[in-house]
């Protein structure tokens, strides 16, 4: 295995055998580049929704619907990355560096094969997608076209989230970080050229416009940086032979039995993730029926609750590369020790944002969109969703360990019945049947989100996922 980047990044072996450096140091050494990558993305979309909140709350709106959308493909992605992480991991775990290099090219490939579905089917289906909300024919409009511009991203994108996590699992969290923080400055610089015309806009005194392409300026920003940046990272990786050295015989035979085993793995916990936006996706159907307005409070929303999982994503990933390290050497010991450092600290920062995005509550809807409508929607919907923090985050590690170990049904069983069987049925009833409106649907959400956190922890207790092999 080559070394794991230059100065200051870890290896996996180094990792793993400093038992002494405290009981948070080792997630942590894994966790912050991931949340620093992951705020840098937060940012990015936050910046987005300002921009594109000067288009007006049509745009907002717009883009509010594709976000959903957009997050159910990106769901996808978790197959490869979560699928090439266990296993990669295991083999690190088990010093098994060729097995680990094997892993991690089926990883890639898969991620082309699915980026490159993704495009093909996403852009056919835009128009009918869009067209199943009802929404105002101008939103309409402007969503299908915006949808169709971003799913050209989408090979990439899968293309780097699957080497990405065989970085992850080598231990080597630095190197994804920095490609992706250089793709978010690279978008972000270029999106008001895109979105705003000739002195159309202007900061500090100063124009910053030049195309005018709108919304679609913002989707051609986005794809475009997530190629050069895929680009870049594949680069970086032949160059330096990270995370894993290329083997001297120079031939890797793909293997339909590899794709199955990645695909075993990874296709529960995308389900999992799928379970989630999809039923949302389906919800905003009743959403919809009560106006823009709705549908811009409720995109705002789940737009600033992604500051809240700048934390958590790195805790996860590290989660999962430790634990499944720890089983593949065989120390189930310290498999438990990592989940339950993990706990401590979701447990923290579960009652810090609830208490931010309670009181805030107001404050942040009112940074995108005045409308008055929107305010009171978006205000209701925060200050709800804010309490549920205080069982969500506790949970998150929890499936982080069941994921790294390979065990991923059981999350993606307790999802299912969470959104599908809990959320969607009870958030029509309350919003539309019961006459509670908008409202209604956000009770129905806050009741699957505490439901499917009870149901992962009488699960995890159960402990299969010790036991699992890959």
């Amino acid at each position: 295995m080559a070394r794991n980047g230059g100065a200051g990044v870890a290896t996996v072996e180094a990792v793993a055998s400093e038992p002494a450096i405290g009981p948070y140091l080792r997630l942590w050494r894994l966790a912050w580049p991931v949340s620093v990558s992951t705020s840098t993305v937060t940012l990015l979309t936050l910046v987005n929704l300002f921009w594109i909140g000067h288009l007006g709350t049509v745009a907002v709106a717009a883009v509010s619907v594709c976000g959903q959308i957009l997050f159910i493909v990106f769901s996808i992605s978790t197959i490869v990355h979560t699928g090439a992480l266990a296993i990669v991991a295991r083999r690190v775990g088990e010093g098994d560096r060729a097995r680990a290099f094997t892993a991690s090219i089926h990883g890639i490939c898969l991620g082309a094969l699915l980026g490159l579905a993704v495009l093909v089917a996403g852009h056919a289906s835009a128009a009918a997608v869009i067209g199943f909300f009802d929404t105002d024919p101008r939103v309409s409009a402007l969503a299908i076209s915006y949808l169709r511009i971003m799913y050209w991203g989408q090979l990439p994108l899968f293309i780097s989230v699957a080497l990405g996590a065989c970085y992850q699992a080598s231990g080597d969290t630095r190197t994804p970080m920095l490609v992706n923080v250089a793709v978010v400055v690279l978008n972000g610089l270029a999106d008001p050229f895109f979105i705003f015309p000739p002195d159309g806009i202007r900061i500090a005194g100063f124009p910053v416009g030049w195309l005018g392409w709108g919304a679609d300026g913002a989707a051609i920003a986005a794809s475009l940086s997530g190629a050069l940046g895929c680009v870049l990272f594949v680069t970086v990786s032949l160059l330096s032979g990270r995370p894993f050295a290329w083997p001297t015989h120079g031939k890797v035979t793909l293997s339909v039995q590899h794709f199955w085993q990645m695909l075993r793995i990874g296709t529960p916990a995308s389900v999992s993730m799928v379970a989630r936006p999809l039923s949302t996706f389906l919800l905003l159907k009743v959403i919809a029926s009560f106006g823009t307005p709705a549908i811009a409070a409720f995109g705002i929303a789940m737009r600033s609750f992604s500051v809240n999982w700048i934390p958590y994503s790195g805790l996860n990933v590290a989660v999962s590369s430790l634990v499944g390290r720890s089983l593949g050497a065989q120390r189930v010991a310290d498999a438990r020790r990592v989940v339950r450092q993990g706990l401590v600290v979701t447990t923290l920062l579960g009652m810090m944002f609830c208490v931010l995005y309670y009181v805030g509550a107001r404050s942040i809807i009112l940074a995108f969109d005045s409308e008055p409508a929107v305010v009171e929607a978006g205000e209701w919907f925060l200050k709800l969703i804010a309490l549920s923090f205080l069982f969500s985050g506790p949970m998150l590690p929890l499936g982080s360990a069941m994921n790294g170990a390979g065990d991923t049904k059981p999350p993606m069983i307790a999802a299912f019945i969470a959104n599908w069987v809990v959320k969607l049925p009870l958030c029509w009833a309350l919003a539309l049947p019961f006459g509670y409106g908008i409202e209604g649907v956000w009770i129905g959400m806050f009741v699957s989100i505490v439901f499917e956190s009870v149901v992962m922890f009488i699960w995890y207790r159960r402990e299969t996922w010790l036991t699992k092999t890959v």
